[in-house]
């Protein structure tokens, strides 16, 4: 698995169990929720949410 899928699956999955309705609608290419919406790509940065800052390839979670 790349670094970049890690990374999105690691801030999706926090977004999911964190936020409250929060969807991806594919057709605009946005996650969205109570909020706004971003960008999927958003998913592949380090640090878009707490799963991925600091030194989180260390992390046994």
């Amino acid at each position: 698995m790349t670094d970049e899928t890690r990374i999105a699956l690691r801030n999706y999955d926090w977004l999911i169990r964190n936020r409250h309705e929060i969807e991806l609608a594919w057709d605009s290419h946005t996650l969205v929720d109570h909020s706004g919406g971003y960008d999927l790509d958003m998913l592949c940065q380090e640090g878009f949410t707490p799963a991925t800052d600091g030194d989180w390839r260390n992390r046994a979670d």
